[in-house]
């Protein structure tokens, strides 16, 4: 691949490199990601050069012009003057995959805008975000391809009136006007009346329309689920060995092994309309960050910490901070502690928030309606960096990948700490390895709680986690050690339903394998976590 970008590949490679990427889509996405990246190195190097225009130039994408949003200044100059030199690596790639038909799609969150054979086109957006921050423009036309966003809830139309309401965060491969594969996320799929045969694909499940709404969706973990609405369904196993038809008002998932199991019917699972824009809307951009922290200091614990939301017994000068982009950098924001002693991990965080604690996501989805989720480590012999990765071959990759010692390890978890609405409390969910396996919700053992602050613009929480829970009993981490660590703030809309933006930070700086992904699948790539340094008492 480098070889490659770099048009220093013989012909035999370029051929042998061109031949994997017939075969596999998601190559195709890393090499796209990649690409790009090349190319705003080059652009960044010309900006230390003095090369370049100032920011306030615009990049031409697809035809049209659109102001870009960055992070660093280097990369807010490269991307608004490197249309010409993207143009010149998309003809050489275009050179490189010729024959490759989801080639012109490889650029989902660089490019929204697409161009030419146009399969769909965004009808409406509620805080509609691609992977890489951009807000999703209505009247956008997308070509087949792989699609990514970040968050909100968009609409899609086809030529022939078909709407598939995509629920962020979430990828979609669109083939064709009659067929997409939902790599995650949720999508509701309703056909014009005496329309039928739109198919959806996961990487577990194939649904086949008789004549219908219904929705799709594929969990962080991969759990694939489909509901039927309204008219009937064909449902099979991706392996086509099992499969059966469904009828308004039933449910299937889809168990290991491919076996169909049928699972309760929730009307609140899925989002079927576009809800009308509300006073409680609040309106704005998107949300969306750069990282600005690759370690957190561990303090140990020299005081009982008691989970109250005040953090009195807290040291704050090991505390990390971190903002959303701006404008929005005063007002969403993250500020997260960890300490620990030889029984347990102690978390807690102040957000900045709007909209705090309405959190009323799903079950499946408990992060999207607000949360913060901290990714630890607590094997020594695995390190840091991880090596582990699930997103090697493209975000979500159809094919499977056999388990590494830290993608499947159990030692390795995942712990989401949201405000439950409904119940009025804190809940916990664990889930273990980078593969998030054997979740389970409220664990015993742990304890948590939330504070919504006096001004209702933001919240605490406070958790207590022991270590035999993170399977770490008899080796917690201790003084010296260095592990990964990942942390996540999601916020959501006023319904506590729909994501509307996150934060990823804790991240590694270094060069590593799969730098360029976008933040939003950091989780499922191990080398992209920061580091957790466990400091000795009294530091």
């Amino acid at each position: 691949m480098a070889a490659a970008l770099e048009g220093t590949a013989t012909e035999a490679e370029r051929a042998a490199f061109a031949q994997a990427l017939e075969s596999d889509p998601g190559l195709v996405v890393v090499y796209a990601r990649q690409a790009r990246v090349h190319v705003m190195l080059e652009a960044c190097a010309a900006v230390r050069e003095g090369a370049l225009e100032t920011c306030g130039r615009k990049l031409e994408t697809g035809g049209q012009r659109r102001t870009a949003i960055h992070g660093m200044d280097c990369l807010k100059a490269a991307s608004r003057v490197t249309a010409k030199r993207w143009r010149l690596a998309a003809a050489a790639a275009a050179g490189l995959l010729a024959g490759v038909a989801v080639w012109r799609a490889a650029l989902p969150s660089v490019h929204p805008e697409g161009s030419g054979g146009a399969v769909v086109t965004v009808r409406t957006s509620l805080h509609g975000q691609w992977s890489d921050g951009r807000e999703v423009e209505v009247g956008a036309a997308l070509p087949a391809g792989v699609w990514l966003w970040q968050s909100g809830l968009v609409e899609l139309v086809t030529a022939s009136g078909t709407v598939l309401l995509v629920e962020a965060p979430a990828g979609l491969e669109i083939v064709d006007a009659l067929h997409a594969r939902l790599l995650s996320g949720k999508l509701v799929v309703r056909m014009p009346k005496g329309r039928s045969g739109f198919v959806v694909d996961t990487p577990e499940l194939r649904v086949r329309d008789l004549g219908t709404e219904f929705g799709v969706s594929v969990s962080p973990a991969g759990e694939a689920q489909v509901q039927v609405f309204e008219g009937k369904v064909r449902a099979e196993s991706a392996d086509r060995a099992a499969g059966q038809e469904l009828r308004a008002g039933e449910t299937v998932r889809v168990e290991t092994g491919g076996r169909l199991v049928a699972a309760d019917y929730e009307e609140a699972r899925f989002i079927r309309r576009m809800p009308p824009r509300g006073v409680k809307h609040e309106a704005g951009g998107a949300l969306y960050s750069r990282s600005r922290v690759n370690e957190v200091r561990v303090a140990f614990a020299t005081r009982p910490v008691v989970p109250d939301g005040d953090l009195a017994e807290w040291r704050r000068d090991t505390a990390f901070r971190s903002a959303c982009l701006p404008p929005y950098d005063e007002t969403y924001t993250l500020e997260g502690l960890m300490m620990y002693d030889a029984e347990n991990l102690y978390l807690a965080a102040h957000v900045g928030d709007p909209e705090p604690l309405c959190n009323r996501a799903p079950e499946g989805f408990e992060f999207a309606g607000g949360s913060v989720v901290v990714r630890v480590s607590t094997d020594p012999a695995l390190g840091w960096p991880l090596t582990g990765t699930l997103v090697e071959d493209g975000p979500k990759s159809y094919r499977k990948r056999p388990p590494t010692p830290d993608t499947a390890s159990d030692r390795i978890a995942s712990l989401i700490l949201w405000h439950d609405a409904a119940a009025g409390r804190a809940r916990l969910k664990l889930e273990r390895g980078i593969d998030l396996h054997d979740a389970q919700i409220d664990p015993p053992g742990w304890r948590g709680v939330f504070r919504k602050d006096a001004d209702g613009r933001g919240y605490t929480l406070e958790y207590v986690i022991p270590w035999r829970l993170l399977n770490a009993a008899e080796r917690p981490p201790q003084a010296g050690d260095a592990l990964a660590a990942l942390w996540t703030a999601h916020w959501s809309d006023a319904e506590g339903r729909l994501a509307r933006g996150q934060l990823v930070e804790v991240t590694n700086h270094r060069p590593h394998r799969g730098q360029s992904l976008e933040p939003q699948t950091y989780y499922q790539n191990g080398p992209s976590w920061g580091k957790a340094l466990y400091l000795p008492r009294g530091h």
